[in-house]
């Protein structure tokens, strides 16, 4: 997915909805649609910066429940090679001190982008085709 794609998916997974009344003269019946015609300019006078911001990434990690945050966790370490979750889905904290702490620093440290699309890949609304 392109920066483009990544903020139109964040944005519409928390609640940015197309409306008539943000744009009057468009008739597009989607963000995607809209920022397709218009380009990147409606981006970014609408939509976070997900893909560069933390803060913007930080209150979208907020809206994922617990289950959630460890899949999260897991897809941002293995984007690093590391992987969280053992072949069964469950991860044990606490059973490897060094390993906990390893997983926190590559949590703590992630890149906004890397956020980003960890947080599509947990939601499911990650597309490979770009």
């Amino acid at each position: 997915m392109n920066p483009r794609d990544i903020r139109i998916a964040i944005a519409e997974a928390n609640g940015y909805e197309w409306t008539m009344e943000a744009h009057l003269e468009s008739g597009y019946h989607s963000w995607q649609n809209f920022a397709d015609q218009c380009g990147n300019e409606v981006l970014d006078d609408e939509l976070p910066d997900y893909c560069n911001d933390l803060n913007a990434m930080h209150e979208v990690i907020k809206t994922l429940d617990t289950k959630q945050q460890i899949q999260y966790a897991d897809v941002l370490c293995r984007q690093t090679g590391k992987e969280l979750l053992d072949y069964t889905g469950c991860y044990y904290p606490g059973e490897n001190p060094i390993i906990d702490m390893e997983i926190i620093f590559l949590v703590h440290n992630s890149t906004a982008l890397q956020r980003a699309e960890a947080y599509l890949r947990t939601i499911g609304k990650w597309n490979e085709k770009d």
